[in-house]
């Protein structure tokens, strides 16, 4: 158990960095029925840290139990994170001038919040951004933002992922999203099939939050409908794979 102990606590570290391009990423889109409201997109590093490691030194150590991976791993996790936190972080002191000083991109910074929130006792860790939105013409806009400065926006929640261009529609009485991954990834790739080992198993959650009862909801990856909220999720290898699509479309 030593030699798990020693290599969990190495791992942790490397996979911190290296945890939000391959975590379980959630997305919640709050809408009031004039279109206007809030897109807040995380991830726990906790879960995706410990499942990282979980399979990295079951591979390693075939041998060992898991219950006895899993408290190696544990330990030497909680020393990364912090026992609590409910932090707000300046997304916009983290981008470069040419972003702040540009009236067209700074008017998307001004509402972009950064956070990060949870516990040991918890269990979880979730670190993302907050945005508020008055239409969905701004959310769209605020979306093609971010993928045209992904280099600068997304690196400051250490997100490295593949581009998709994302379409968002509202009428009052239906909401829709289309995304088409603008980069497949050549699944025969070295790299990607080291990916593919780490990121078995991460999904990619969408959740919805209606003005009102959803009345008829598409059924692509649907599992959950309860009230006014619908919930979706992705695995993120298929997604980058471009073999799972991302389309879905509600109606209130």
């Amino acid at each position: 158990m030593n030699n798990l102990s020693r290599f969990a606590k190495k791992t942790t570290v490397v996979l911190f960095v290296f945890l939000f391009s391959c975590a379980n990423i959630t997305e919640e889109i709050y809408l009031n029925k004039d279109g206007s409201g809030r897109y807040v997109v995380y991830t726990d590093a906790v879960s995706s840290t410990r499942a990282m490691m979980m399979g990295m030194m079951t591979s390693i150590y075939p041998d060992a139990s898991k219950d006895s991976i899993m408290q190696v791993v544990d330990a030497q996790l909680w020393e990364q994170f912090p026992a609590e936190v409910d932090s707000i972080i300046d997304f916009s002191s983290r981008v470069p001038d040419s972003i702040k000083n540009d009236p067209a991109k700074k008017k998307y910074l001004d509402n972009i919040e950064m956070f990060m929130k949870g516990s040991r006792e918890k269990g979880y860790l979730n670190s993302g951004i907050r945005y508020t939105f008055s239409s969905i013409d701004e959310l769209q806009g605020f979306n093609d933002f971010m993928s045209e400065n992904q280099e600068a926006t997304g690196g400051q929640m250490n997100m490295d992922l593949p581009q998709m261009d994302v379409q968002y529609s509202f009428d009052g009485s239906s909401f829709s999203r289309t995304a088409k991954m603008n980069e497949n990834i050549e699944m025969n790739d070295s790299t990607m099939m080291m990916l593919g080992s780490l990121l078995e198993g991460a999904k990619s959650r969408l959740i919805i939050h209606l003005p009102s009862k959803a009345k008829k909801v598409s059924k692509n990856q649907l599992v959950g409908k309860v009230g006014k909220d619908v919930t979706y999720e992705f695995e993120l290898i298929k997604i980058l794979s471009g073999e799972q699509s991302t389309d879905v479309k509600v109606e209130f």
